[in-house]
């Protein structure tokens, strides 16, 4: 007779093979992560053009939208054909053709606009500063001369800590500075490879968005039909859930943060123009750029603006920092909650944390993109939480547990009404009242050192001190209690 496994034996062999197969990669990374490591940004580095393809079709789906639905089949509509019917299917492909062509033809003349018009002025503006770096420099030591010598004991401190660190300083020139100077320029000449293969990248991105614009639907479908064949339906429910959420999260934080930073520049620009501060373009092109970053962005900006405007001109430094300072009050208090609203739903405790974990691993695409990342991660465990508390009957509103002690069989049971002799829920007394009841109690030691005692002196304080050892006493007992 033939042997047939069971369900039981079936679900036990392969149980068994994925505790084989997790041992064996635990294995593998442990003693051969180096190697995994090169592997995966090998293959990352062979994908990098799929990558940016898929961004750049991510982020132009929005542009698509509106100029296929809004427009073209608006246009259709008035006149009488509605594109959404079957009967319309070779239609509605000839039509996202066409409305593929013409999203892709404005990314193209807006990067164009951006290269030709903006471009040539940050490199200009680049050179000037380059140029007239030196006199900057001076600039800026004759302005610290004047002020050292107004205050010799600042001079002093300043002499001092140059003196003391003079040495390692052209140590550090000359064993690391000069000796690196060939690796610099060997990176300088690797870089311009680089700039050619970032171009090809960028060649094959585009062909890549466009095959991804044009069948957004199918891919969609694809991924959906996967999730219910392969997961149980309820799961597979809550995974393209997830998955609605995450694109409605990054589409809703990324444009609304590149629209809000187009405007606090175009703003930056047109106020320190008027104001006469030098270099408009390449401060407010920086103060635009690092807008993108939530929190740390305005700060890195402004910085770097007021330490190359501190060289030319204090003043005009001042004025820009106070600037910028009002800019992002209003970035921060009307233009920021009118476009972007709430579309993270994270605190601001949430949004550094975001910022810096993300950064630390993705460095400045993590500084960008790591809050709607991170808005998604803790959505999702605050769902699994809610879910998990519904299941239990609990209450899921997070004020009923900020006075919770503890939970016995009769539910939650404030810090007011615990019982303190079940768990851990409160000290016997805070450190400043056990300070002060410690000195009520050696109160007459410290007295009876004071000088000028007379005995009707000492005979009030010990009664004094008879009446406190009673109280204390009381207190004692109602702390017992």
């Amino acid at each position: 007779m033939k042997w047939k496994p069971g369900k039981k034996q079936l679900s036990i062999m392969v149980s068994v093979i994925l505790c084989s197969l997790v041992i064996m990669l635990i294995y593998y990374i442990l003693f051969n992560g180096s190697r995994l490591t090169r592997t995966i940004n090998n293959i990352l580095s062979i994908l990098t053009p799929i990558i940016i393809g898929c961004a750049i079709g991510y982020i132009l789906t929005p542009l698509l939208n509106v100029i296929e639905k809004k427009w073209i089949y608006s246009f259709y509509r008035l006149r009488g054909i509605d594109l959404n019917d079957r009967q319309y299917f070779k239609k509605r492909r000839q039509v996202r053709k066409f409305s593929v062509a013409i999203t892709i033809i404005l990314f193209l003349a807006i990067v164009y606009a951006m290269v030709l018009i903006l471009v040539p002025q940050l490199i200009r503006s680049i050179r000037d500063i380059i140029r007239n770096l030196p006199f900057y420099v001076n600039n800026l030591q004759r302005i610290m001369d004047k002020y050292l010598n107004d205050n010799p004991a600042v001079r002093r401190v300043v002499d001092s800590v140059l003196q003391q660190y003079s040495t390692n300083i052209n140590n550090m020139l000359k064993d690391f500075v000069v000796p690196s100077i060939s690796t610099m320029i060997t990176t300088l000449s690797k870089s311009m490879m680089s700039i050619i293969r970032v171009f090809l990248y960028l060649i094959v991105g585009i062909v890549v968005a466009v095959y991804i614009l044009n069948s957004k639907e199918n891919f969609i479908g694809q991924g959906k039909k996967i999730c219910y064949a392969y997961l149980r339906r309820d799961f597979a429910n809550e995974v393209i859930g997830a998955f609605r959420y995450a694109h409605h999260t990054f589409t809703s934080f990324l444009i609304g943060k590149v629209v809000d930073s187009l405007l606090v520049g175009l703003i930056c620009f047109i106020v320190i123009s008027f104001l006469n501060i030098p270099y408009p373009i390449v401060l407010a092109f920086g103060v635009g750029i690092t807008n993108l970053i939530p929190f740390f962005g305005p700060y890195i900006g402004g910085g770097f603006g007021f330490i190359l405007l501190i060289m030319i001109n204090p003043v005009k430094a001042l004025v820009f920092l106070v600037t910028i300072v009002i800019l992002q009050q209003i970035d921060g208090n009307i233009l920021g909650p009118l476009i972007l609203g709430n579309s993270t739903g994270l605190s601001g405790f949430w949004v550094i944390f975001a910022i810096m974990v993300f950064g630390g691993i993705w460095g400045p695409i993590g500084w960008i993109i790591g809050v709607p990342v991170f808005a998604c991660i803790y959505t999702f465990c605050r769902h699994i939480t809610m879910k998990r508390l519904r299941a239990k009957r609990l209450p899921r509103d997070t004020s009923i547990y900020i006075e919770t002690a503890y939970m016995d069989e009769n539910g939650i049971v404030p810090l007011s009404e615990a019982d303190n002799t079940k768990y851990y829920v409160h000290n016997e007394g805070s450190t400043w009242r056990r300070i002060f009841k410690l000195y009520k109690k050696n109160k007459k030691y410290i007295e009876h050192v004071l000088p000028n005692k007379t005995n009707n002196d000492i005979n009030s304080e010990n009664q004094d001190d008879f009446r406190m050892d009673e109280n204390n006493s009381d207190e004692d007992k109602n702390d017992e209690i």
